[in-house]
C-alpha cells in the first residue's frame, strides 16, 4: 500500500478534489470512505484522460473492496487486470506500480478462484503473479507459492507441489506452512529420488560443467512430461573450439585465458542458456572476444568519450567473453578482470558490465576458478528463478 501512496504521488499529479480525498482515506485506512470517493475517467488539467490516476484508482478501490469483503471485489480484480494490460519492462521504475498492482490483481483473483474450487483458473492466475518479476521491485513470493503449494495439494498434483516447496523454502527457509507435507514419507522419497537440495545448491567447487549438468537435471525433472519446454532452458553447445584458434586469439589480445575457461571451452566447446535464446549468458565466438574498451567505443561511443583517463584505461583490462542476460537489461557482458589475476593459478575474477552503471572497479585476487564460479553463480540464478 505503501508502493500505491508513493505511486500516487510521484505520477497521477493533478486530479479532481474527490479523487484526492479518495486518496487521503485510503492512505488513512477508511476503507469505505474510499471505495466510495474513488472513481474512474480521471482527468488531466489538459482535459485527457489520466491513465496513472485511473490505474491506482482501480488498485485502491480494489484493495479496499478486498478488505471490505465486498462482493464488487471481483469485477474490481478485473477492471485492474485491464488498466495494466500491457507488456512491463523488468527494469523501469515508472513500471514498478502497475507491476505490483498485476501481481496483487491476479493474486486476488486466484484466491477467489480457489475458494470457488476452480483450481485450474486459480493456478493460471497465481503463475501470472509470480511470473511479474523485476529486480528493482520489492516484491514478496512466499504468499504466492504458499498459495501455489495448497491449491496443487488440492488438486493431488503432488510432484508439483513437492517441487514448490522446494522452492518456497529455497527463498524462506524457516517456513512450517506445510510442515505436515514436509514430514510425510511421500516428500521425503521425493526428495531422496530427486536430490532437489544438491541439485539446488549444487557440490562445493562444481567445475562449470558439472554446474551445467545440474542445471540440466533440475530442467529435466521441472519439465519431465514437456520436453520442447524443457529445451528452451537446456544449456545449448553450438561451437567448438581449437586450441590453435585459442592460441590465435590470445595473441592478439596479449592476454592469457584462465585455465578453468580454457578446459571448459576446449573439452566441450561454446555454450548459451537455451536453443533459441539468442544472447542468453551466451559465450562469445572466439572472433568476437574483445577488450571492454573496444566494445565501448564502438557500441556506445559518446558515453565512452565521457569517460575519464583513468576510467578507459581501466575498461582496457575487462576482456568480454560473454553475452549476459537474454533482454541485455542488466549485464550486457561478461568480463575477466585481469587485475584480478592470481599469477599462481592463472585464475581471474568475472565482472559483470551493466549499460546503466559503469564502473570499473578492479575485483579481488582471484582465489578460485573464476570461469567455474561464474557458471554455477548463473545456473545457481536461474534455478532460483523457477
Amino acid at each position: 500500500m505503501l508502493k500505491a501512496i508513493q505511486y500516487s504521488n510521484e505520477y497521477i499529479g493533478l486530479v479532481d478534489k474527490t479523487m484526492r480525498k479518495g486518496i487521503t482515506q485510503f492512505a488513512n485506512k477508511n476503507w469505505r470512505k474510499a471505495y466510495d470517493l474513488l472513481h474512474f475517467n480521471n482527468k488531466t488539467k489538459d482535459g485527457e484522460t489520466n491513465s496513472e490516476a485511473n490505474r491506482f484508482t482501480a488498485f485502491a478501490k480494489l484493495y479496499c473492496a478486498a478488505q471490505l469483503e465486498s462482493n464488487t471485489a471481483e469485477n474490481d480484480a478485473y477492471v485492474l487486470l485491464t488498466y495494466t494490460d500491457f507488456e512491463f519492462w523488468p527494469y523501469l521504475k515508472e513500471h514498478n506500480f502497475p507491476r505490483y498492482a498485476r501481481r496483487f490483481a491476479c493474486h486476488f483473483l486466484a484466491y477467489l478462484k480457489n475458494e470457488e474450487e476452480n483450481y485450474t483458473e486459480a493456478l493460471d492466475f497465481v503463475d501470472e503473479a509470480l511470473a511479474i518479476h523485476s529486480p528493482i521491485d520489492d516484491l514478496d513470493d512466499i504468499p504466492l507459492y504458499e498459495q501455489k503449494i495448497s491449491i496443487l495439494l488440492k488438486m493431488n498434483e503432488m510432484e508439483s507441489a513437492y517441487f514448490d516447496i522446494q522452492k518456497l523454502l529455497n527463498i524462506d527457509g524457516d517456513n512450517e506452512t506445510f510442515k505436515e507435507t514436509i514430514n510425510s514419507k511421500a516428500y521425503k522419497d521425493f526428495i531422496e529420488a530427486n536430490n532437489l537440495e544438491k541439485l539446488i545448491k549444487g557440490a562445493v567447487n562444481e567445475t562449470a560443467k558439472e554446474a551445467l549438468n545440474r542445471y540440466a537435471k533440475f530442467l529435466k525433472l521441472n519439465f519431465k512430461d514437456d520436453i520442447q519446454e524443457a529445451a528452451g532452458y537446456l544449456p545449448y553447445f553450438f561451437s567448438k573450439v581449437k586450441k590453435t584458434t585459442l592460441e590465435r586469439i590470445e595473441q592478439q589480445l596479449d592476454f592469457k585465458f584462465p585455465p578453468s575457461y580454457t578446459n571448459f571451452v576446449l573439452k566441450n566447446g561454446l555454450f548459451k542458456f537455451g536453443r533459441w535464446s539468442d544472447n542468453d549468458s551466451k559465450l562469445l565466438e572466439l572472433a568476437e572476444i574483445n577488450t571492454l574498451h573496444n566494445e565501448l567505443a564502438k557500441q556506445w561511443t559518446e558515453g565512452f568519450n565521457n569517460l575519464s583517463q583513468e576510467e578507459r584505461e581501466a575498461t582496457k583490462n575487462l576482456i568480454c567473453f560473454s553475452y549476459g542476460d537474454e533482454g541485455l537489461q542488466a549485464v550486457w557482458y561478461y568480463c575477466f578482470d585481469k587485475r584480478s589475476l592470481n599469477p599462481e593459478t592463472g585464475e581471474m575474477a568475472v565482472y559483470s558490465f551493466s549499460q546503466d552503471d559503469w564502473h570499473f572497479d578492479a575485483l579481488k585476487t582471484c582465489t578460485n576458478k573464476g570461469f567455474d564460479e561464474h557458471i554455477t553463480n548463473l545456473v545457481n540464478e536461474k534455478i532460483g528463478a523457477f
